[in-house]
């Protein structure tokens, strides 16, 4: 599948020059040997999410989970049990350093803000990395993370499995094909809402076995808070998810970049509201973004987000009722809506009726990135492709930050121009002791 976005040889230079930085934490460069039809691997995080990827690597007849770490004892007891006599961590640094040569790749699912340093610092030793969605918690370290990954000649897999479900492919393939002509319009949408407007969280003791430094790892540190950031509320903070679009946003979009070559923003504005609190996302978003033109749009192409209680107005559209979570296409020919998680439907059906839908096979996401790492094929997510994807998603969430503000993003620069404010936010500082090399 064609890449989203191709770094200019400027781009590629300057972002490979930051790899080196001596001052940052660097693994060892450690490349593994050939494999031989076995793929060695290490779980970054194995709660939660990350217990549902290791289920999946453990159902590959051909990978052999030998390291996890995790800063939970519950969640790493837990995993073991599964896969008896895996080493155990609770710091992914000390995981990658110590296992060395003894792993091929990596598995990365923690909250978001750790998505990049610990991929990172694994494709930098030459390690073969599926991480889980949104691929990172930055613009800038998604632009890092691709080129690290094709500096390195790495296999890459971002964790969006519906981009290999049959709906999802069939949808795509429906687009490309020209059936609804050129597109005009994309609304997508969820009716999640990873915010929060309550009060200040209370400080409140950490539980038994869980290592509260290191799951703050580069963010800034706080206190343990009961009920609002570990195990299960993280997506609506600033410092550590990146709410709803992150959540949501990343998968449903996907699709809408597979089909038209999306490309990157060259605008974005948010029509949400009101401006979110200063630590988390707001409950409800809205965003619109303006790209350039590709071969499957028409000029002035427009793509909308919504989020929470904010919904695409379907007066003028030929349905009736709106799946919870999903996108509508509008092209010249017709109308394509494809829920969230289910098959595309031709509007108006009547219009439609004597099509035949080109239906596509689905496969297994993370056995495509587990055989490509064993030389069997291709992924079609990775981090060239989940790169600027992440990028676009991102973008958005700034966007979120400052209602009515449009944005003006020049992708070669890596730069918002017209708001110094919202700029800024594209890369983020780490916490001391944690800074890795390349980010």
């Amino acid at each position: 599948m064609t890449s989203l976005y191709l770094p200019t040889r400027r781009e590629f230079l300057r972002g490979s020059a930051s790899l080196v930085t001596s001052a940052m934490w660097l693994p060892s460069m450690m490349r593994t040997k050939p494999l031989e039809g076995r793929l060695r691997l290490a779980s970054i995080g194995v709660g939660g999410m990350g217990s549902s990827d290791l289920g999946q690597f453990l159902g590959h007849p051909n990978i052999d989970v030998v390291a996890m770490c995790d800063i939970d004892a519950a969640n790493l007891a837990g995993a073991a049990k599964r896969a008896p006599g895996t080493a155990t961590f609770v710091d992914w640094r000390e995981m990658l350093e110590k296992m060395g040569e003894g792993i091929d790749a990596v598995n990365v699912a923690t909250p978001d803000h750790t998505h990049a340093p610990a991929s990172m610092a694994a494709i930098q030793m030459g390690k073969h990395v599926y991480c889980q969605k949104p691929l990172t918690h930055s613009v800038y370290e998604a632009r890092q993370l691709r080129l690290a990954a094709a500096k390195h000649k790495v296999v890459t897999q971002m964790g969006i499995q519906i981009h290999s479900h049959t709906a999802y492919r069939t949808a795509v393939k429906i687009v490309r094909d020209g059936t609804l002509g050129k597109i005009k319009e994309v609304h997508s949408w969820s009716n999640k809402g990873w915010g929060y407007e309550g009060a200040k969280p209370v400080a409140s003791e950490v539980p038994k076995g869980v290592d509260w430094d290191k799951w703050i790892g580069t963010a800034p540190m706080r206190p343990y808070a009961s009920g609002h950031y570990h195990p299960g509320n993280w997506r609506k903070w600033c410092d550590f998810g990146c709410g709803t679009m992150g959540d949501m946003g990343i998968h449903i979009l996907d699709p809408v970049a597979s089909a038209i070559g999306l490309g990157l923003p060259t605008s974005i504005v948010s029509a949400s509201k009101l401006s979110p609190p200063m630590d988390s996302h707001a409950m409800s978003n809205q965003v619109e973004y303006t790209f350039a033109g590709t071969e499957y749009v028409v000029p002035g192409f427009k793509l909308t987000w919504y989020d929470g209680n904010m919904s695409p107005d379907k007066t003028d559209w030929p349905v009736e009722n709106l799946p919870g979570q999903g996108s509508m296409f509008i092209g010249e020919k017709g109308y394509m809506l494809l829920p969230h998680i289910a098959d595309p439907q031709l509007l108006p059906a009547a219009d439609f009726k004597d099509y035949e839908i080109p239906t596509q096979a689905g496969a297994n996401h993370y056995h495509l990135w587990a055989d490509a790492c064993l030389g069997e094929g291709q992924t079609t997510a990775g981090f060239d492709y989940a790169g600027p994807l992440t990028e676009v998603l991102l973008l958005g969430v700034i966007a979120n930050r400052f209602p009515t503000q449009r944005l003006e993003f020049d992708a070669e620069k890596l730069a918002i121009t017209n708001f110094a404010e919202a700029d800024q936010l594209l890369r983020r500082e780490y916490r001391e002791g944690w800074e890795v090399s390349g980010l």
